[in-house]
C-alpha cells in the first residue's frame, strides 16, 4: 500500500463514481480502478459496493476512509512543516502527548504558544508515556506530556499535576459496601 493508492481511494470514496475520482484525478478510469482492486487485495476485504449507483462504502471502507484521510493530512502537515523549516521560515516544537492530555490544560497550552510565539510551528505527536522518554533522547520530540513517572537520569522531568483515581461500582458490589479508600494490589503502601 503506498500514499498514491490512498489518495486515489479517498477521491473514489469522496466522489462516489469512478468516472469523477479519475477526472479530479487527471488520470483514466481503467489504473484508478485497478489500483483500487489492488489495495482491496491487499487488505483482504472489499471496501466499496461497486453495484450500487453512486458507489457505497463497505463498513470497512468507511474505516480505511477516515483513517486515510488522517494519514494524508498528516503527510501534508509534515510537508508543509518541512518545506517552511527548510526555507528557514518556522522553528519546529514538536510536542509529545499521551491522549488523555487532551483533557487537561494542553490544548490551551498549545494555543497560548502559538499565539505568543507565531513563528513556532507546533507539532503535537501522540505517544505512549514511555515512548515519550526514547522520543526525547532521540531528539524527535522536544517536549512531552505523559501520565507515567520515569526514572531516565537522562531525562529532567517536573510534575504538572497529581490526579486521585476513582473506581466506580455498583451499589451491590462487595467493594462498595466498605465506603473507605480502596487499596490497589501491587501499589506501593504510604508510610
Amino acid at each position: 500500500m503506498d500514499l498514491r493508492q490512498l489518495r486515489y481511494f479517498t477521491a473514489v470514496a469522496r466522489e462516489r463514481n469512478f468516472t469523477r475520482a479519475a477526472e479530479a484525478l487527471h488520470i483514466a478510469q481503467p489504473p484508478l480502478s485497478r489500483q483500487i482492486q489492488l489495495l482491496e487485495e491487499e487488505l483482504g476485504v472489499t471496501l466499496i459496493l461497486r453495484k450500487s449507483r453512486p458507489i457505497k462504502l463497505t463498513d470497512a471502507g468507511r474505516l480505511f476512509y477516515e483513517q486515510a484521510l488522517q494519514i494524508l493530512g498528516r503527510v501534508d502537515q509534515m510537508t508543509d512543516a518541512t518545506r517552511r523549516v527548510g526555507l528557514n521560515r518556522n522553528r519546529v516544537l514538536s510536542i509529545g502527548f499521551v491522549a488523555s492530555t487532551l483533557y487537561g490544560g494542553l490544548p490551551s497550552l498549545i494555543r497560548k504558544l502559538r499565539q505568543r510565539a507565531p513563528e513556532l510551528d507546533i507539532q503535537p505527536l501522540e505517544l505512549f508515556s514511555l515512548q515519550q522518554v526514547a522520543a526525547l533522547k532521540e531528539g524527535r520530540i522536544d517536549l512531552g506530556f505523559g501520565r507515567l513517572k520515569h526514572s531516565d537520569p537522562g531525562i529532567v522531568s517536573t510534575v504538572l499535576r497529581e490526579e486521585r483515581l476513582v473506581a466506580a461500582l455498583p451499589e451491590d458490589s462487595p467493594l462498595a459496601q466498605d465506603g473507605g479508600p480502596m487499596r490497589c494490589r501491587g501499589c506501593p503502601a504510604k508510610g
